[in-house]
């Protein structure tokens, strides 16, 4: 058993507060010993300048993601967005973390859903990177200033949703408490440690019936799953060193067969026998 701290900002009866407590996260297949993939030591290293070029490098060479036949294009698909892949360096604990929001219950679409900060591409926006600090900071109030930008990756087509740039940046000397919601967008950030992503008890899949399967990850109440999911699974891929790999991130994603419906079974109507 492991303890992870989570901070968290959210809304309880329409004020907001700030929520950092102790999760509990227990694994069935390995002491507590096992879990920790990373230690004091490698957070170092995933931040110094070679391992940022080569994690840089490695999500600008992402292959396109494989369409399931059965999808046929939709208008969301037409347009084009940018999400904030933070990484963030706690205060308290000096440990990595990444930043995720929830958001707001008031949203036509994927309302209540886990994402990364970040949205659809304006206009005004000079580039993709100016985008996501756009929406960073009209989300969750980070300024732009404060994020130290790693770079773009390759554009990622995912069927019946807009093409997503992942932007890479560090955020360092980091808390929750600094971040100031737009209630009307967001209803909770929160950042979560790497360690507690790479834990065994962390990994998921999701199977769809349009057929691909896709990671989650669930920490606490926290489940990250679909675009969110895919996102800091080829991440987590592209920023850890092989030597650092955990095994639930060494398996590549793969198709899998759709559910196929059974058929109906013909009604038969059997009469009583009147005697």
């Amino acid at each position: 058993m492991i303890l992870t701290e989570i901070c968290s900002l959210t809304r309880t009866r329409q004020l907001p507060q700030l929520v950092c407590r102790q999760l509990r996260s227990k694994s069935h297949n390995a002491p507590a010993a096992s879990t920790t993939v990373l230690s004091a030591a490698d957070f170092p290293i995933l931040l110094a300048k070679e391992q940022r070029e080569r994690c840089m490098e490695k999500l600008r060479k992402l292959p396109a993601f494989p369409r399931p036949k059965s999808l046929t294009p939709n208008r969301h698909e037409k347009n084009s967005a940018s999400v904030l892949i933070a990484l963030c360096l706690e205060r308290d604990t000096n440990e990595i973390s990444l930043l995720y929001t929830r958001r707001s219950r008031h949203l036509r679409r994927h309302s209540l859903q886990i994402s990364f900060p970040g949205g659809k591409r304006d206009e005004t926006d000079t580039s993709f990177v100016d985008c996501a600090l756009r929406e960073t900071e009209e989300e969750i109030g980070l300024p732009r200033e404060r994020i130290q930008i790693w770079g773009e990756a390759n554009p990622i087509d995912l069927p019946r949703t807009a093409t997503i740039v992942p932007v890479v940046g560090v955020v360092p000397d980091f808390h929750v408490s600094q971040l100031k919601l737009n209630w009307d967008e967001v209803e909770e950030a929160f950042s979560i440690p790497l360690n507690s992503l790479l834990t065994p008890s962390a990994a998921r899949h999701t199977q769809f019936r349009t057929g691909y399967s896709g990671p989650v990850f669930v920490v606490d109440q926290h489940r990250i799953w679909g675009i969110t999911g895919y996102l800091t699974y080829m991440f987590l891929r592209c920023l850890l060193p092989s030597s650092m790999l955990p095994s639930t991130l060494k398996t590549n994603i793969k198709f899998i067969r759709p559910y196929k419906v059974p058929p109906k079974l013909p009604h038969h109507h059997v009469e009583a026998k009147v005697e």
